[in-house]
């Protein structure tokens, strides 16, 4: 049964990327429309393609997380400690979607040019991370290498791997990463020079 389509336009995308993160990579835009709702002609009009729907989807995600963490009052450690517990939410409702609309391209790749999603990511994890790229007293020049290690030790992907594996609660979890990341962070004085 087609989800209800709401015609406002600064609502109709949303509504459209909410129920599908299961056509999110095998599917058309014709199965979209179907799955959604609207006509085949209001899906183009909003999702051009596949890709577009899938970079939309991890946008959302990740803005929605920048929400949840932009007025957070911690600072260094306990600040990553306080977003990781935000993103680990955000991982156990749209971590299995994320993993299917990864990038093929790399993330430094796309951390160079801009790439909107990268900025968004950015957005919410640079300043955890500058903070304690100072703390550790590592130059902001080494900030790509850093956030590129962060979002290799804790995309989606890893992130719902550690829960299943590990079996940890989110609390611990929270603080095993983030030490584990500090930990990593030291791997980067030695390259400061």
């Amino acid at each position: 049964m087609p989800m209800s389509f709401i015609s406002s336009t600064s609502r109709t995308a949303p509504s459209i990327l909410t129920p599908l993160t299961p056509l999110l990579w095998q599917r058309t835009i014709p199965a979209v429309a179907e799955r959604a709702g609207p006509s085949l002609a209001t899906a183009y009009r909003y999702l051009l393609t596949l890709d577009e729907l899938r970079r939309k989807f991890m946008l959302g995600v990740i803005d929605g997380l920048y929400e949840s963490t932009k007025n957070l009052k911690s600072n260094g450690l306990e600040l990553l400690e306080d977003t990781m517990a935000e993103w680990i939410k955000v991982v156990a409702e749209d971590g299995p979607a994320m993993v299917l609309v990864r990038s093929r391209e790399g993330f430094l790749c796309r951390l160079q040019q801009g790439e909107p999603n990268v900025r968004a990511f950015e957005k919410v994890w640079g300043p955890p991370i500058r903070q304690l790229l100072d703390k550790a007293g590592i130059d902001w020049t080494q900030f790509p290498y850093a956030i590129g290690v962060f979002n290799a030790m804790f995309n989606s992907r890893e992130i719902m791997d550690l829960k299943a594996v590990t079996g940890l609660n989110d609390e611990k979890l929270v603080t095993g990463c983030s030490r584990l990341y500090w930990a990593a962070l030291q791997g980067l004085c030695d390259t400061n020079d």
